[in-house]
This record gives structure tokens, sequence and C-alpha cells, in this order.
């Protein structure tokens, strides 16, 4: 008998190490190569198109004193439609007034100013009358108010202001007082998504900044992971929102080549590959969550990352491979892992899938290991003399080092990256913030999502997302002509998400009858990030299933796989469907990119569903 060797031995027919690529293989992995770096460019430039301005206030007044007033000098008498203004961190409510002879004052507005929904963000307020003075008098301070504009009677053309000619404000705020009108170049001519902040970046956005000047963080319910990433933006192009939005976007355009080379992974040809990347490429809820300030992206990029990186240890045998080649995807995974968990709570949920993959292919390999013991044992029945091999110890030699380090990558690492994403809170000056704080927010954080009894117009059970039942109204344009709206929808695409749902029905029937490995770790993948979802009381929405969404594409490619391989030259079929999804794309971006379109279209091509909802 010649016995396996530790480089060749075949684990049930999976472990195959390839000999060398073939011409013809090496050509068809630069051409799809190629295309996905085309596609991936492609995408850049549709992500990075209207992102965000880079114009934005930088300086703010934030009166101190209730009783404080600045006064506003027109120059002559003018009529007033309304105010523009853009306001920051903190409450407050602002008195207005109108006066020809700055003797006499009629009050107009009394703006009542949230530090939590009215942040970095364009806001407009009635303000009708004439006058030639505009006294503004603090309520209640605290509030920081960036820069406003005073419009004229068409709502339309900002009235320049001559003189800021009174202050009550204290000497030494005086010059404070001046920012609130220091920057009328930055005023837009309509507020939108392109020139403030929209849905949960009033959270998420607003963190990252307080984390860059050492401010308490208002965003206490999710680990700080990904907000530290997102500050990189506001630190490198200022607190603007392309500044909050670029680092995501960067994030979701990495997702296509990580993608791609863990389609190839999984599938072994290039091919199968670029439709996966082609598939994520065209996905409506990738766009619309890469190109806002929130911190989904992060999270499912890490998630993706990790699982890639235990995909490379699932598909090693101990017997091919020597212990170091099968540590470092274990420890890359477990630093993902940990980096997904620290981004958002929810990447915990993928550490169950891991677990789950780990020791299946610690099973497998136990049972290799009792075949060739059994094997061996065999054959010195038969030759009593021959000595046992070496391979037989590889199992138990492997097996307890791999445990070990494991509790390392898997526990220690993750723990530890978790934990020094609380940073930024400990650099908060004058709180002394200590490690039983850090305790503390652990415990308010799993309270609160517990205890979260909330409702939401657009929230949505587990079990409806992968039917595309109720998608979630992110943005609304304000201000437009009649007949025009703009929106963002957290959706996805649904000639991926409806096939999707069919495909991952009929992987897992198939998985039942062929024990198929790679079906086992998408299977694995898809349910670890799903299933949580189905016993979790606190309220949800669709953008909950978007770490599944890489899962759902891989179970589609893997049944084009399976049509491919048993109708041979059938692909101008499959060419079709990623030409259906591509279109669906081009339907659906005005409404997953905030573009200005006709009312008319949504209504008559979008809204497919009655709770598909593109404007009121």
């Amino acid at each position: 008998m010649d016995w396996p060797k530790r480089n060749g031995y075949n684990i049930e027919g999976y472990y195959q190490r390839g000999e060398g690529k073939t011409m013809e293989s090496r050509n068809s992995y630069k051409l799809f190569t190629i295309l996905m770096i085309i596609i991936t460019i492609g995408y850049s430039i549709v992500a990075l198109y209207q992102l965000g301005s880079r114009v934005a206030p930088q300086t703010f007044w934030r009166p101190l004193l209730a009783g404080e007033t600045v006064t506003f000098d027109f120059g002559e008498i003018k009529k007033f439609h309304s105010i523009r203004y853009f306001g920051g961190i903190g409450d407050g409510q602002y008195l207005f007034e109108l006066s020809t002879d700055n003797q006499s004052w009629q009050e107009k507005l009394k703006l009542d100013f949230h530090g939590i929904f009215d942040i970095y963000v364009w806001k407009d307020a009635v303000l009708e009358g004439e006058g030639r003075f505009v006294r503004i008098t603090v309520l209640q301070p605290g509030g920081r108010m960036y820069e406003i504009g005073f419009l004229g009677p068409d709502g339309k053309e900002i009235i320049p202001i001559q003189n800021i000619i009174q202050s009550t404000t204290p000497a030494s705020l005086e010059n404070n007082v001046q920012r609130i009108a220091d920057e009328p170049n930055t005023i837009p001519e309509l507020p939108s998504f392109l020139n403030g902040m929209y849905f949960d970046e009033i959270y998420f956005a607003r963190t990252a900044y307080e984390h860059l000047h050492r401010m308490e963080p208002y965003d206490s319910v999710q680990p700080f992971f990904a907000k530290i990433l997102l500050s990189f933006g506001i630190a490198i192009f200022g607190m603007n929102p392309f500044g909050w939005r670029i680092v995501g976007t960067l994030f979701g355009i990495a997702m296509i080549p990580l993608i791609y080379y863990f389609g190839l992974q999984l599938f072994k040809k290039p091919f199968y590959a670029f439709i996966g990347a082609f598939l994520l490429t065209f996905d409506f809820m990738h766009f619309s969550h890469s190109r806002i300030a929130t911190i989904e992206v992060y999270m499912v990029f890490f998630i993706l990352c990790s699982y890639y990186c235990m995909l490379l240890f699932y598909q090693r045998s101990f017997y091919e491979y020597p212990l170091k080649k099968l540590l470092i995807p274990l420890f890359l995974s477990g630093l993902f892992y940990g980096c997904a968990s620290a981004s958002k709570l929810n990447g915990i949920y993928s550490g169950g899938g891991l677990a789950f993959i780990f020791f299946t292919t610690l099973l497998r390999n136990y049972r290799v290991h009792l075949k060739m013991k059994k094997e061996t044992q065999n054959f010195k029945d038969s030759e009593p003399t021959l000595a046992s091999p070496p391979s037989i110890m590889v199992f138990p030699h492997y097996t307890k080092r791999i445990i070990l380090w494991c509790l390392l990558f898997f526990i220690v690492i993750p723990l530890t990256v978790y934990a020094l994403s609380f940073i930024p809170l400990l650099l908060v000056p004058n709180r002394g913030h200590s490690f039983h704080d850090l305790v503390q927010y652990q415990i308010n954080m799993y309270n609160y999502h517990r205890n979260l009894k909330a409702t939401h117009g657009y929230s949505s059970p587990w079990w409806q997302w992968p039917l595309l039942i109720r998608p979630i109204w992110m943005y609304q344009g304000q201000g437009l002509p009649e007949g025009k709206i703009a929106c963002i929808s957290s959706m996805g695409n649904p000639a991926i998400w409806w096939p999707g749902t069919l495909s991952l029905i009929a992987c897992f029937i198939i998985w039942l009858k062929k024990r198929d490995n790679t079906l086992f770790f998408i299977l694995a993948g898809f349910f670890s990030q799903y299933l949580p979802w189905a016993i979790i009381p606190r309220l949800t929405f669709i953008y909950h299933y978007f770490a599944s969404v890489p899962f759902v594409i891989f179970s589609i490619v893997y049944l084009i796989r399976e049509f491919l391989e048993k109708y041979q030259g059938s692909k101008y079929f499959v060419f079709i469907y990623l030409i259906i999804v591509a279109v669906l794309f081009v339907m659906f971006y005005p409404v997953i990119s905030g573009m200005i379109i006709d009312r008319a279209y949504a209504a008559r091509f979008l809204r497919w569903i009655p709770s598909w909802i593109f404007y009121i």
C-alpha cells in the first residue's frame, strides 16, 4: 500500500488542488477580472455622482444666554417670505421680529430648533412681512445655528444682509454672533439630500463628528467602529454631505471585487464569480446604502470578509496544508468578525454561522482521520511490521492547536476590537468615563434593543423582506415643482430578491439530497444572518436583510452553474437574466438615488405593489 502523501490526499473528493491553469482558464480569468474591474469603475462613477455637496457652513453661532439678541439691517424695507437655516447640535428656541424703524417690532416667527432631528440639514420656516430690520431673540440657548438666509417674496431669492447693527450678546461673544451670516454662499437654492442629512445620518454622521471633536457621542445604542471609519471622511473633506458619505461609498465599491473573489473561491470559475459581482453591482439596497452615512455597509463588508476567510479554512484539508496556512485565514476571519460586531451589533449574528462552519470542517476532517486510521489498522493486521504513517497523527495534532488558537481568534481578538471601538468615549474630556461606563454602555445597548417597542410606518417583519413587501422610504424631496418628486428608498432589485427567494428554497432541497459542501457554506451564511430576526421582538426594517443578500446572490449563482452544466450552450438565458437585472436598476435608479422625476413615471412604471411608496 502507498500511504497518502501530506500534499496529495483528497478528502471525499472535495479538496483538490489544481496542478496548474490551462491557457484557456488563464484567458478566462483575465477576461472576467477585466470585466469585474470595468463594472466596479462604472459603479464607482454612478455611486459618486451627486453623492453630496462638498460645501456646507462650517462656523456657527451658539448663544449661551436667554435674552440674547442680534439685529440685521437690510438697508431698506424688504418683503420677506421665509428663512432658510442650517442648524447643528443642541436645542434652541428663537423669536423673529420685523421692524421698519428699529423701534417698534412685530412678532412674526417663533422657531423651535431640535438638535436631534433638525441638525445639518437646510430647513425653511415662514417669515412673511415687510421690514428693514429683523431681530432674533434667544428664548432657549444652547442650539448651534450655522447659517441663516432670508428669502424674498418669491421664496427663492436670498436677500443680502447689509449690516449687523446691534447685539446684546456679551462682548466676549460678539464675534460668535457674526457667524450666523458669514457664509451666504453655502445657502442652497433648494434644500435636499445633496446639501444636508437625511434618514439615520442624523445619528451616525453626527456621532462621527462628535468623535472627531471629543464630544459626548449622541448615538449610544450601537458600537463605534463604523462611526470612527465614517469620521475619516469628515476629517479629510469637512463636515459636509460628501465628507460624511464618501467612506461608506468606498466600502460599497470595495464590496464588488470582494464578492468577485469570494465567488471565485466558492465556485472556482471566474464566469460564476463575475455573475455574483454583477448581481451585487445592480442590487438596489447595496447602491442606496453605499451612498448614505449609516453603518450597514461597513458591517456587511466585514461580514463578507470574515466568511471569505472562513471559506479558505473550510476548503483546506488538514492533510494538504501546514498548520500555519490553516491558522492564518482563521485569524483573519476572527479579526473581521470583530470589526463587523464593532460596527453594528447585528454583526454578532454572523458568529453563529462561522462557528457552525468551523466545527463542521473539524468533523469532516475527523471522519477522514477515522477512515485513514481504519485503513492503517487493516493494513497493519496484514503487515504487522509496518509502522503507522505520520499522517495518522495530523488530525489530533492540528485540532488541539487550532481550537486553542481559535479561543484567541474568535473570542479575545473580537472582544478587543469591540472594546477598542469605544476609545472615543474615553477621550471625551471632563466626563471621567471609566471601564464601568463601558460595561454600562453594553447593558444600555442591550436593554434598548430588547425593549424597543416603537412603531414606524415603514417597519416590516423578517418574513416580508425577501418578498419586497415593505421597502423603507428614507428620503422625500421638498419644495419641488408640481408633478415632480424625489425620493430614496431602501429596497432590493426584484430580479434578484424574488428569484433569490426561490433559489434558496431550491438550494436547500438540493442540499438535503446531495449534501453539497458549497451549498452548505452558502446556506450556513444565509441562515446565520437571517434566522435571528425571526425571534427578535424589536422593531425591524427591510435593510436588516442587507447582510443576507450576498448569500442570496451566491444561491442564484449556484443554480445558474447547475443549469449551465446540465444544459450546455444555454448561456444566452443567463445573459438575458443579467440584462433584466441591469434594466430594472436603470428603471428604478431615480427612486433609489434621489433624482427629481415626474410623479407619473413612478406611479405608472415603478409602483408594482401598493406598499411601494415613492411619493405622497
